[in-house]
């Protein structure tokens, strides 16, 4: 079944999109959404809801990683401008959307990671990549900075919104995935869905096992997702999801410059005789329940979740946690003054109660307890943005998010170390949205931001008492287009943000998590391009299609009295990916290359910088039929030895330890296939 479509708020997403029966009649559909029933129906609502935002977006559709080797947000997110993936550990690093959390090259800040319209980020912002299987997902929202308002984040970076597969988005009633290939990587899936009319069902699991590129890496991942619906009436329906994951990590740890480009797939070995992990169990439960009222929708839902960590690293950390969340939101559109308006209005609450316990690590047994704290945070957001069509094409949008945020912490050990902190604050938006034509739009808005600091910036590396860290707060200028000229698809935007307070970290002895500071003044501006153009040839039977995702990236601090105007350690100057997608006949070869260049300062006083690379790469797949596929990912050819990651330091010159690096993985091939099976649920 083919939907007409006028706009892709994502130009890689129309290029997949139009690609996805081959190359045969590519021009006539150059126009069209090639899917099939409700599935067509969730992706047009999804493109529709992110060409009405007034700033750059992204729409991912499963059809752009599910045919290959992903395991990550990073894999799923490769043609996404300005948003940074840079692992760590496994499935683990930083995330970076036009430099947010620069302080942290681990774990998850400065970015809201939603699952249907939910929040997996704890209430004081902090969160775990871990939770996300791409497998699960129907598609992938990239809102970034204040364009994610309407769900409720008021962060630097914006928001990541994956949208799960219901049985109404399904492919096949039943789908097998297996994959397997290099650092003995090994990965099974399995999904199965029934439509059943006014209910639905999706069961889907994921195993896997992987040894590592380095020593003492190995990782034991086991993840399941349910989703069940309900369709009351033509006006009112309800989802029920559980999430359940089983996670078990070892760490490889930060080693030296040297270390990490001559031997790259050594451990540190303070890992490896402490035995640091990252193991961690979550169940999460939500439901949203949807009610046509008058001209307008209502949506609201909760969700509740129960996670454990047990992480021994320099120390041995011990947690248990439970959060909560709840939300509201309305969306109405009609006329006013005889002008078309459209209004979004909503409320969060989200509560998180954290039991933590800090040991020595004694070789890798647990030792004697060093803290025992009840970590508590509460955040309730409410927000609101009203769109008002001034004249025919042209839309002014204005909105704004109002945050009070607390953090309770009770030291069970000693009670003088109690304390308790408040935050409040409003961030206002202004934007434009022009349609010079159905293919393309233009867009500028002005926007603040703000972001409490979390517990672990706090608390710093676990131990009692509270530091005296502000909130940051900036304020973000960004224009752009995007959009579809003939056969070429783009996308473009030129952003500027003023910060006050940034959080940022140095690094001061190996291991030890890097303590938080908040920066005087700095300033992140840059650049997001994407280029696609399509090559048909429908009497040929075959389409070429280069992409370029490419990001500048300029941070840097602004008259601070120690680093002057410094760049900001953290992220490099360029960073991209482009390929070449060839298909014919089912078969599609797409060679790759993934760059990063320029200026990489390790250190805020600017004295080391981690070099650049470029990788070579080359995905195949091969369409046996419409519900079988088998794909190849060939990964780093060249073998080139890289710095995937590190954490920052203060000055180079000068530090007690350069043990920050993360080497990147060697040269790597996996491969899989993916069958379906029994039609349309």
């Amino acid at each position: 079944m083919k939907a007409r479509t006028t706009f892709s708020a994502c130009a890689a997403a129309q290029i997949i999109l139009l690609a996805a029966d081959g190359a045969a009649g590519a021009a006539e559909l150059r126009d069209e959404i090639i899917v099939t029933d409700t599935r067509k129906d969730a992706l047009a609502d999804a493109l529709a809801a992110a060409e009405a935002k007034s700033g750059n977006v992204d729409f991912v559709p499963a059809e752009e990683f599910n045919k290959r080797f992903a395991v990550t947000l990073r894999d799923a997110l490769a043609f996404s401008p300005g948003v940074v993936m840079q692992p760590s550990a496994g499935e683990d690093g930083r995330m970076s959307i036009r430099g947010s959390a620069l302080a942290n090259n681990f774990h998850l800040r400065g970015v809201e990671l939603l699952i249907n319209g939910v929040p997996i980020n704890a209430a004081d912002g902090f969160g775990d990549f871990q939770e996300v299987d791409a497998l699960f997902a129907s598609h992938i929202n990239v809102i970034r900075g204040a364009n994610a308002m309407t769900t409720g984040a008021a962060v630097l970076g914006g928001a990541v919104e994956i949208e799960t597969l219901t049985a109404q988005t399904a492919e096949n009633a039943i789908s097998l995935r297996a994959e397997g290939g290099s650092f003995g990587t090994s990965r099974l899936n399995g999904a199965a869905a029934k439509d059943f009319g006014r209910y639905d069902a999706f069961v889907a699991a994921t195993w896997q096992r992987q040894d590592g590129f380095r020593d003492h890496a190995q990782q034991r991942n086991e993840r399941f997702y349910a989703n069940f619906g309900a369709q009351w009436s033509d006006r009112a329906s309800t989802r029920l999801g559980v999430f359940l994951n089983d996670i078990d990590q070892e760490l490889a740890g930060s080693v030296s410059l040297a270390g990490a480009l001559n031997d790259p797939q050594s451990a540190a070995p303070q890992n490896v005789a402490q035995n640091w992990r990252r193991n961690m169990r979550s169940a999460r439960a939500f439901t949203s329940t949807t009610i046509a009222a008058g001209s307008g929708e209502f949506t609201f839902g909760g969700s509740y979740a129960r996670k454990s960590l047990f992480h021994p690293i320099v120390v041995f950390i011990l947690q248990d946690s439970d959060d909560f969340t709840g939300f509201g939101k309305y969306e109405v559109a009609g006329e006013a003054a005889g002008l078309p308006v459209a209004l979004t209005a909503g409320m969060r609450f989200r509560h998180t109660d954290l039991d933590s316990s800090v040991f020595g690590n004694f070789s890798g047994a647990q030792g004697p307890l060093f803290s025992d704290s009840r970590q508590r945070s509460r955040s309730i957001e409410g927000y609101g943005e009203l769109r008002v069509e001034v004249v025919k094409g042209l839309e002014a949008i204005v909105g704004a998010t109002g945050l009070s945020t607390r953090r309770n912490y009770d030291d069970k050990l000693n009670d003088a170390e109690d304390d308790r902190l408040n935050f409040k604050e409003a961030s206002p938006r202004f934007g434009l949205l022009y349609r010079p034509s159905s293919d393309v739009q233009l867009f500028a808005n002005a926007s603040a931001s703000y972001e409490a600091p979390a517990f672990g910036d706090l608390t710093q590396a676990g131990i009692a008492g509270f530091t005296p860290i502000e909130a940051q707060d900036a304020f973000t200028y960004e224009i752009g287009a995007r959009g579809r000229v003939s056969s070429l698809a783009f996308e473009f935007a030129l952003y500027r943000a003023d910060i006050d307070g940034e959080f940022v970290a140095f690094t001061t002895a190996a291991g030890v998590p890097a303590p938080i500071f908040n920066a005087d003044k700095s300033r992140h501006q840059g650049i997001e391009l994407f280029l696609g153009y399509d090559f048909s040839a429908e009497t040929r039977g075959y389409s070429i299609t280069p992409r370029l995702s490419y990001s500048f990236n300029d941070f840097q601090f602004v008259d601070d009295p120690i680093f002057g105007n410094n760049q900001l350690a953290g992220l490099p100057r360029h960073i991209g990916r482009a390929e070449v997608d060839i298909r014919m006949r089912g078969l599609r070869i797409a060679p790759n290359v993934i760059f990063q260049s320029g200026r990489n300062f390790v250190d805020y006083a600017n004295t080391l910088q981690s070099p650049g690379h470029a990788l070579i790469g080359v995905e195949a797949s091969y369409e046996i039929s419409p519900s079988a596929v088998l794909f190849l990912d060939a990964r780093n050819l060249a073998d080139e030895a890289y710095i995937s990651n590190y954490s920052t330091v203060a000055d180079a010159s000068i530090a007690p330890t350069l043990n920050v690096f993360i080497p990147g993985e060697g040269r790597a091939i996996f491969g899989g296939l993916r069958i379906g099976f029994g039609g349309k649920p």
